[in-house]
């Protein structure tokens, strides 16, 4: 099947961002609960959207520094995600660079950014989670790339999602 056309005047909206796999010495993940949003009360990898001239490793970068206090050590790429377009929230497709941080010790403290005047808390907590636990705290979109990601650490490799699930496998290369 031939691929559409790119208007290279009105490209299609497309929203990219990094997020961080940070890892403690028990083979947990650090995770962060949103408090607004379709994502309220659930948690996620923390990271966000890119914003303007600036790399998904940068945004990672700084996203984790204000979300959590912690400066993150990234090591390598450990997987991509590309998420379709969203009717219900309207958001635009997105594709998300997760990267493998360094370790950092359980016992760090988390600085979650306080609230800005007249808002409420953008974050309500952390965790530190592994596959089990995550399965309790996530939304469905969310948990599917982390169960991704956590196969693809625990594997030693680098993995391709297509919305949470594994898209180089012969399954889901056939349902492309």
């Amino acid at each position: 099947m031939k691929p559409p056309p790119v208007d290279l005047v009105a490209p299609p909206a497309c929203r990219f961002g990094g997020f961080a796999w940070i890892p403690n010495e028990h083979g947990e993940v650090l995770t962060v609960s949103a408090n607004d949003g379709e994502q309220a009360g659930s948690h996620r990898l923390p990271g966000g959207h890119a914003g303007e001239q600036q790399s998904s490793l940068v945004a990672m970068v700084n996203h984790v520094r204000y979300e959590t206090g912690i400066t993150p050590t990234p090591v390598r790429l450990l997987g991509t995600d590309w998420v379709p377009y969203s009717p219900a929230t309207p958001a635009a497709m997105g594709q998300y660079f997760v990267y493998l941080c360094g370790r950092v010790r359980s016992l760090t403290g988390v600085t979650l950014p306080p609230a800005a005047e007249g808002t409420g808390l953008e974050l309500s907590g952390y965790l530190w989670q592994t596959a089990d636990t995550a399965r309790h705290t996530m939304r469905s979109p969310q948990y599917r790339r982390f169960l991704g990601l956590w196969r693809a650490w625990r594997d030693g490799r680098t993995t391709v999602l297509h919305d949470g699930p594994p898209a180089l496998s012969a399954m889901a290369t056939e349902a492309l």
